[in-house]
């Protein structure tokens, strides 16, 4: 799951709490229903390259509401210096808290929020309504990094077993899952990640790939059970 996981890194998924920045003075307005829906289409333009990545922040650093600019435009800007790299750096943490946790309170949508524990998700529906849907990830275990990564299967994928799909190799993996389609959550224990999808129908398979112990040669988590499956409809 190779590139599921780098497209999940480079989301720039937040992973601590929120921290409010104050506007500018003089800041835009922005337009809400715009600026949700370039944080929707931004998911897709990770699997596109750099420059449609970037295009995706301007248009929603431009579409800002005022209490979330500063955050905005300190992400773009850091994305456009390091690339994804800088979703890794731990001095724009606060400023993607900020923006992902204005996003789940205040862009339109279902609010799906889920826990994670060792190992398993807990308060995933089976199944969600099509549109607009925020994602909430608390991590409640003890020690253990979680994620949840969500991608819609193609009916061929669909017809499998999950635990089967997860296990084959990549390139097999490639007519099975929708990698444009692919999204997800990140977070420390006892902090939370957020994300926002605009689901379309069909089925989908989350699961979190961290390895077991956060070792580079460990098992990933759900080869413990830590995967599932949800349908839109």
């Amino acid at each position: 799951m190779r590139r599921f996981l780098s497209l999940l890194v480079a989301g720039g998924l937040a992973a601590s709490a929120c921290v409010v920045l104050a506007a500018p003075a003089g800041a835009q307005t922005g337009n809400l229903a715009e600026f949700c829906s370039a944080r929707v289409d931004l998911n897709a333009a990770f699997s596109q390259g750099k420059a449609q990545v970037l295009a995706g922040l301007d248009r929603i650093v431009t579409n800002a509401p005022a209490a979330v600019a500063p955050a905005i435009t300190e992400i773009r800007d850091a994305f456009k210096k390091k690339g994804p790299k800088a979703f890794d750096s731990e001095e724009l943490a606060p400023a993607l808290a900020t923006a992902d946790s204005f996003i789940y309170e205040t862009c339109p949508g279902t609010k799906v929020p889920v826990t994670a524990i060792d190992y398993e998700f807990q308060g995933v529906p089976a199944t969600l309504k099509a549109g607009p849907t925020n994602f909430k990830l608390t991590n409640a275990a003890p020690k253990e990094f979680h994620e949840m990564g969500i991608v819609k299967m193609t009916a061929a994928g669909a017809a499998m077993d999950p635990e089967k799909l997860l296990a084959l190799p990549e390139k097999k993996q490639e007519k099975l899952l929708d990698f444009s389609s692919s999204f997800g959550m990140f977070a420390p224990p006892g902090e939370a990640g957020y994300t926002l999808a605009n689901l379309e129908p069909g089925e989908y398979l989350y699961a979190c790939f961290i390895p077991v112990g956060s070792k580079k040669k460990g098992a990933p988590h759900f080869t413990e059970g830590m995967y599932g499956t949800f349908t839109v409809s």
